[in-house]
């Protein structure tokens, strides 16, 4: 067996929350038994500065056609180095296009061996229970819309939210978490995004005075101001130094969370003690890439979560197969990508069920795309 063919699509879908139209990438890859397998370039920020379709195409069947997708693990090492694009940065295009490529080899293999992609992972070990992020902001009654934005989600079963904190006064973030505790209830998990932009004094007075409110984990508390400044790791351009995420750790009892896309800042995190949790994502890489950093916090004696690059429905597929399988990830997953899509590429959506995703258990991930999208259009 071995691929003929490789076709990209883009797909303007548009989004709720107000957010507009993302701009997605599907990556189709074709063998000569007829096999198919998707992969998913999601909520792209940049479109803009993307390669046309034909040089991303070609960029692609350089590194792919006569390959045999059975070498899954030689063909995700190698991509790195054969398939460019720009750099390899946090949310980067050039990340996203090597996830999608390394989940559509995942998708093809499990199509072509008639098992799916978590049972090629090693089989469900869990449900993956869902973290709702709650997108209401602004307004004259901006509380009351929160409260109902979570209230719509308890309904639906959902016990886990994350809220966005760090932009605004802390009285704003305080009323709003105070807001989502309020209507969640005490037993559901509350966990904040400061998006790296405290300060680690800013970090450590924040998170002690919301202990007050209930949280139970704080994501990306701190990010160096100087984007010059070398780092092991980044929130897109903001550098991530481990021991000042360390200091904030040591001071809250709050579980420290972080944002680990590739193994090397995983294991400077781990050294320097700094935090409690793993926040990974599949898109932003790949299945591989993810296990290995998945791996390390199995190792590491910490916990984990899958995150989300705002996925249309195929990516998040790949990133609940690899959950399901994997140990390490005992924490809600932000996979809520589907939910905020106004429509769906896919002929069998993503639901979710009182919460949680289940892995699909068809061959490889499990999913159909509409007509009209494999033809190349709009969601």
């Amino acid at each position: 067996m071995y691929i003929t063919d490789v076709a990209v699509t883009t797909v303007d879908a548009a989004r709720r929350f107000g957010f507009g139209t993302s701009v997605c990438g599907l990556l189709q890859l074709r063998t000569d038994t007829g096999a198919v397998g998707v992969g998913e370039i999601p909520d792209i920020e940049d479109p803009a500065s993307m390669p046309d379709v034909a040089e991303l195409t070609a960029e692609i069947e350089e590194f792919l056609l006569g390959e045999d997708p059975r070498e899954l693990q030689r063909l995700t090492h190698e991509m790195h180095d054969a398939i460019g694009l720009g750099e390899m940065a946090f949310h980067s295009f050039r990340q996203l296009t090597l996830g999608a490529v390394d989940t559509a080899l995942y998708d093809l293999v499990g199509n072509a061996l008639g098992v799916s992609v978590n049972q090629l992972l090693g089989g469900r070990t869990r449900d993956v229970p869902i973290q709702w992020v709650v997108f209401t902001r602004g307004g004259a009654d901006e509380l009351d819309a929160v409260r109902a934005e979570v209230r719509e989600k308890v309904e639906a079963g959902f016990q886990a939210f994350k809220i966005k904190v760090g932009e605004r006064d802390p009285a704003i973030d305080e009323a709003r978490v105070a807001a989502v505790r309020e209507i969640a209830g005490a037993d559901a998990t509350v966990m904040l995004d400061a998006q790296g932009l405290w300060t680690v004094d800013e970090a450590i007075e924040q998170i002690s005075a919301l202990e007050a409110v209930g949280i139970d984990g704080v994501e990306t508390p701190i990010g160096h101001p100087d984007t010059s400044v070398e780092a092991p790791g980044y929130y897109y351009d903001i550098p991530l130094l481990p021991d000042d995420i360390a200091r904030v750790r040591a001071a809250v009892d709050t579980p420290i969370v972080e944002h680990v896309l590739d193994p090397p800042f995983g294991l400077a995190l781990l050294q320097a003690e700094a935090v409690d949790v793993f926040t990974v994502e599949v898109c932003s890489g790949g299945i591989t890439r993810a296990q290995q950093v998945l791996n390390l916090a199995a190792v590491g004696g910490i916990d984990a979560r899958l995150g989300s690059t705002v996925e249309l429905g195929p990516g998040t597929l790949a990133a609940t197969a690899l959950a399901a399988a994997h140990p390490a990830v005992t924490y809600p997953c932000d996979l809520v990508g589907p939910a905020l899509y106004k429509t769906t590429v896919l002929a069998d959506a993503v639901t979710y069920d009182q919460g949680v995703l289940r892995p699909r258990t068809a061959p490889g991930l499990g999913f159909t795309l509409m007509e009209p999208v494999i033809q190349g259009g709009r969601a």
